[in-house]
């Protein structure tokens, strides 16, 4: 049903170092209950360790932090990670805004004519990712907002049968 081909960019690596670099290291790797250095090894591309799925959720938890959780989506061609544990129906105009501004972002580094650094790749990337994650919590809110009122579902509801019974004449 779904073909999950593994990229052939290095999105899972460059995940890594950006998030070592974006974190202190040596309090990560305590609360997270291993060495720095050990840390510091999962998370370099050029060694031979590699953080086990129960690290990269606790290293996610731990941060908030959802950079390695979304270059492991990248590398298998998945949009990125939406943390739903945060969505709160009174949310809708903060995320509409929050989705908002990051595609005026994207529309201009789209629109931009200066060369493609790694440092803009990023940027455009995680405006991308941003303006998913915001938008997808503005629609899930929505819905939320539609299935707490009674009122609102039937209607909801109404509406999409006449919608169906239309299509179908």
């Amino acid at each position: 049903m779904f073909d999950y081909r593994v990229s052939i960019h290095a999105h899972y690596a460059e995940a890594c170092r950006k998030f070592a670099l974006t974190h202190n290291l040596a309090v990560l790797g305590v609360n997270a209950g291993m060495s720095v250095q050990v840390l510091r090894n999962k998370l370099n591309p050029e060694q031979s360790h590699r953080l086990t799925i129960e690290e990269l959720m606790l290293l996610t938890d731990l941060t908030e932090d959802p950079t390695l959780l979304d270059g492991m989506l990248a590398q298998i061609n998945c949009l990125p990670s939406v943390p739903v544990n945060e969505m709160t129906t009174e949310q809708l105009p903060v995320y509409v805004m929050k989705a908002t501004a990051a595609i005026g972002s994207v529309a201009a580094e789209a629109v931009s004519s200066e060369r493609m650094t790694a440092s803009r790749h990023s940027t455009f990337t995680a405006g991308i990712n941003s303006a998913i994650r915001c938008l997808t919590l503005a629609g899930m809110s929505l819905q939320a907002r539609i299935h707490s009122n009674p009122a609102l579902s039937s209607t909801a509801e109404v509406i999409s049968g006449l919608g169906a019974s239309i299509g179908l004449s």
